[in-house]
């Protein structure tokens, strides 16, 4: 057992090293697990278990049958963004965000309504996406709406442009917009789901972020997020008021 796992460490430093010297470009596929074992003098299975490492350490990212890709980013992603998408887009690459699930109308569980003020089963409007780019499966956004403010026209547009701006939308349509967010953020292991969604190994950790976006008021909730980030890629930051330690007495 000892001379396997030396066997694989050996292997990940070195792949690794061939990744940060920019062999592989930074976003260019890797030979097969045949070619790798061939070149290394070992099994699949043990290259199996050098790539997953590097997976979980966010230097490679793997599509299926498309191949694993190397993922080099210049910096992490700030966790928190206007428009994911136009993110990407000024990173110089092509935004990819794909509905999971169709934006509908769904009944309401205890805590989204609890979080919206209604009663639990009532309607809500709900939309689950993933982004990221051609290569890369970075986040998964879950956002639920009030019906108050989603109307059929912001919702058939929701459904038919994965990339439509809700939050603009409902701005325009009702003059509300974000002023105030309370964030909890959760450290975790992704779920089978969020594994065979995300393309991550099952030691890959990701931040599990549960966002209120309030209006002006502090009391109308415009949107709920829920989004689960591959953590290698983001970076979330924050400012704090410094009263909570000079008020203290």
């Amino acid at each position: 057992m000892t001379s396997e796992i030396s066997k694989v460490d050996e292997i990940i430093n070195a792949i690794r090293q061939r990744i940060v010297a920019g062999e592989f470009g930074t976003g260019g596929r890797l030979p097969s697990l045949r070619m790798f074992a061939s070149q290394y003098n070992t099994t699949q299975e043990t290259m199996n278990k050098a790539i997953q490492q590097l997976q979980s350490e966010g230097l490679l990212s793997s599509l299926g049958r498309q191949g694993v890709f190397v993922h080099m980013p210049k910096n992490r992603i700030p966790g928190i963004l206007p428009r994911f998408d136009k993110y990407i887009e000024s990173l110089g690459l092509t935004p990819v965000e794909t509905n999971i699930d169709e934006p509908a109308l769904v009944p309401a569980s205890e805590e989204i309504a609890k979080t919206f003020g209604i009663a639990a089963g009532s309607s809500v409007v709900h939309r689950l996406r993933r982004q990221g780019t051609t290569t890369v499966h970075y986040r998964l956004a879950e956002n639920f709406y009030p019906v108050a403010l989603v109307n059929d026209h912001i919702l058939h547009q929701m459904q038919s442009d994965e990339r439509f701006d809700a939050v603009l939308a409902i701005k325009e349509a009702h003059g509300k917009v974000i002023k105030h967010v309370h964030e909890d953020v959760i450290a975790r292991l992704p779920d089978h789901r969020e594994q065979e969604l995300l393309k991550i190994v099952r030691g890959a950790p990701v931040l599990e972020v549960k966002r209120t976006n309030y209006a002006e008021d502090d009391k109308t909730v415009i949107m709920y997020n829920k989004i689960i980030f591959v953590a290698s890629y983001f970076m979330l930051s924050y400012d704090y008021e410094a009263a909570h330690w000079t008020n203290k007495k």
